[in-house]
């Protein structure tokens, strides 16, 4: 089966669609999948891919191939109903545009799925805490890049360098024995998929533009509370948590 990803080329609404993928290629074994020419911008994204043969036999981008008519287009351009209250929203919407668009395609949504981590033992796991900011891969000015930029002055804080390759930096959070300190950026849900021990997704209200925020403890995006955001991207039976960041210390 070939699969075209073609709705998004942020890299958290993406993998959102990995446990789809993974439930359809359970039950038709595993998927050719198209993606957009701009994921290149993430650093080693066809190899991370690749890795995960339980669900790709292999990864293309789409200026490499033809579109033809029996292709698989996937997309989350669709309803929100969930059918699991623990699923993240995003997940139920790629869920639902394959059943809606092509009902002969019997699967489950595999929400146990772990994306895979390749074993790299010349890699240095450093000791500190690891920080996975917001960078400047789709400027969206309703949001600030360097949201946790104020960690630099932490000692103890590691930032991950994005030039490195994606299964580089997914080893470093997997392995590292300290929590994960992102945002609401893709790297923050790899490590949700990666089954990383305390991912903590941190927040404020200063992250967004003043029209969204409502107070110091709420914003409202895309007609979602924060508490609603975070359920889009992230599934309720791991182990991330929402950190407003004046909380951040209790989790240090």
């Amino acid at each position: 089966m070939i699969v075209h990803h073609y709705c998004t080329a942020n890299l958290g609404d993406f993998l959102n669609c990995m446990p789809v993928l993974s439930g359809v290629a359970r039950a038709h074994g595993p998927i050719t999948l198209i993606v957009r020419p701009e994921m290149r911008k993430f650093n080693g994204i066809r190899e991370f891919l690749q890795h995960q043969d339980h669900i790709v036999s292999d990864v293309l981008f789409m200026d490499e191939i033809d579109i033809v008519p029996s292709m698989v287009h996937l997309s989350s351009w669709t309803r929100e109903d969930k059918n699991n209250s623990i699923r993240p929203t995003e997940t139920c919407r790629y869920e639902n545009w394959m059943r809606d668009h092509y009902p002969s395609i019997h699967f489950e949504v595999d929400d146990q799925v772990e994306l895979k981590v390749a074993d790299l033992p010349d890699i240095r796991v450093p000791k500190g805490f690891i920080v996975g900011d917001r960078a400047n891969h789709s400027p969206d000015p309703r949001r600030a890049v360097g949201q946790l930029s104020h960690l630099s002055k932490n000692s103890e804080a590691v930032f991950l360098d994005y030039k490195r390759p994606m299964m580089e930096n997914a080893y470093i959070i997997k392995h590292s024995p300290r929590p994960f300190v992102s945002c609401f950026t893709g790297v923050s849900i790899l490590a949700d998929l990666i089954n990383k021990a305390d991912n903590l997704v941190v927040w404020k209200p200063e992250d967004y533009a003043e029209e969204f925020r409502r107070g110091p403890r709420q914003v409202c995006w895309d007609n979602k509370t924060i508490e609603e955001v975070f359920q889009k991207h992230y599934y309720g039976d791991r182990k991330s948590k929402l950190v407003h960041n004046e909380d951040l210390g209790v989790y240090l």
